[in-house]
């Protein structure tokens, strides 16, 4: 019989906790559960058991294997406006990757970067009717 699992945390190592958990809290709509000098515990409403943690890089509670360059990981997060979410993090300076594009069926996506360098994938099942087509990859 397999472990039960009680609640879903994913960690971000970040260089600046206040500015991180401001980002995501304009973005996404994130809420504080749980604060301290090293990390914010952040949910959104109504999804009690999934957090968001956001940990000051330097930590000594950052296991020792997961320090350094965030590799092989990326964030989606499923928005209600696409075009919106863009607009914001554009406000924080962070970098688009990707900008909104048509996936077809009614859905958009864009690539961002948090402002500690972690890709995002912003979706929206509900796109606006003006973007761009999707571009192919040759």
């Amino acid at each position: 019989m397999p472990a039960s699992v009680n609640r879903i945390s994913y960690n971000i190592l970040v260089k600046d906790v206040a500015t991180s958990a401001s980002f995501y809290r304009q973005l996404a709509g994130f809420e504080l559960i749980e604060t301290s000098d090293y990390r914010v515990v952040m949910t959104l409403p109504g999804l009690f058991g999934i957090e968001l943690v956001l940990i000051d890089q330097v930590s000594e509670f950052v296991p020792r294997s997961a320090r350094g360059t965030i590799e092989g990981t990326y964030l989606t997060l499923v928005v209600d406006d696409v075009v919106r979410a863009v607009s914001i993090a554009r406000e924080f300076g962070v970098e688009v990757a990707e900008e909104t594009q048509s996936l077809g069926g009614g859905e958009g996506r864009a690539i961002i970067r948090d402002p500690n360098g972690l890709v995002i994938d912003l979706v929206t099942a509900a796109a606006e009717t003006t973007l761009p087509p999707r571009h192919s990859v040759a």
